[in-house]
């Protein structure tokens, strides 16, 4: 997870790709601001480390879920020699952030109506993200080129109600698209005609070209620990359409995908009087 920052063109797109070549996988989506109770303490750079478990779909296409862990990051102040202040805390404008979806390995041996299937390895997509913060509302949108596993590619974009319930918890909730272009519908929904024999007449062959390929909701919930630590729970679903709602993989497997997911980060602060 990154945090939303004010957009200034040249040292926040050089801190987000520094952000991009130390990032965790699964970094997706603007996370929430921190709330009121959790001011800033002092430093050059302040940032929001943690774990999160994630309850999600085994594969893309899958009826069956896996626990997963996925590491919780936010950059919250960033102070550069010569440049100064990169990032301060939130603020109502526009704003950048990296983006890093990470694909599970697919193995056929662990799921029998994958039976013909080849299997596929993980897959990372890295990219950039960019919106607008309105203090009550947000909206963003992200693209992303497949660096492993699969070429091309593909994009999200989303919007948010914000409010703050009370001085220690902030909320979010709002619509999102993805899409995909089609090497990556391929990589995961496709069905070569090799494949499509080797499974004994349970699956077709096919091709998909991308495009839309789900709509749905996501929500996020923060409450501060104390003035160093913030509890972090999401849940969100999507609907898979088009071409992706199309695939046999889909049509043997669950065309809603869902995930909850429940962390803590702690605040870390370096340099400075």
């Amino acid at each position: 997870m990154t945090r939303s920052r004010p957009f200034r063109p040249f040292p926040t797109a050089a801190a987000a790709a520094l952000v991009l070549a130390a990032g965790g996988p699964a970094l997706a989506d603007p996370s929430l601001p921190p709330p009121p109770a959790m001011p800033l303490p002092p430093g050059d750079l302040v940032v929001d480390l943690g774990l999160a478990a994630r309850w999600v779909p085994s594969y893309p296409g899958a009826d069956d879920m896996a626990l997963r862990a996925r590491p919780l990051f936010g950059l919250e102040r960033l102070t550069l020699p010569g440049v100064g202040v990169v990032a301060d805390g939130p603020a109502e404008g526009a704003f950048i952030y990296p983006s890093v979806r990470v694909e599970g390995e697919r193995r056929t041996s662990d799921h029998p109506e994958l039976a013909g299937m080849r299997d596929v390895d993980w897959a990372l997509g890295l990219g950039l993200g960019a919106g607008v913060n309105r203090g009550s509302w947000r909206a963003f949108a992200e693209v992303r080129a497949g660096v492993t596993g699969y070429s091309g590619l593909t994009a999200r974009a989303g919007a948010d109600l914000l409010w703050t319930p009370s001085p220690k918890t902030v909320m979010a909730i709002g619509p999102r698209i993805d899409l995909a272009g089609r090497d990556y519908a391929r990589t995961w929904f496709g069905v070569t005609p090799a494949e499509a024999a080797a499974s004994g007449g349970k699956l077709t062959a096919y091709a998909p070209d991308g495009g839309l390929a789900s709509a749905g909701l996501a929500a996020s919930w923060g409450r501060a620990i104390n003035d160093r630590a913030m509890l972090q729970v999401e849940a969100g679903w999507d609907r898979r359409l088009g071409d992706f709602e199309k695939s046999p993989l889909v049509r043997r497997g669950e065309r809603d995908a869902v995930f909850i997911s429940t962390g803590v980060t702690w605040r870390f602060a370096f340099g400075g009087s």
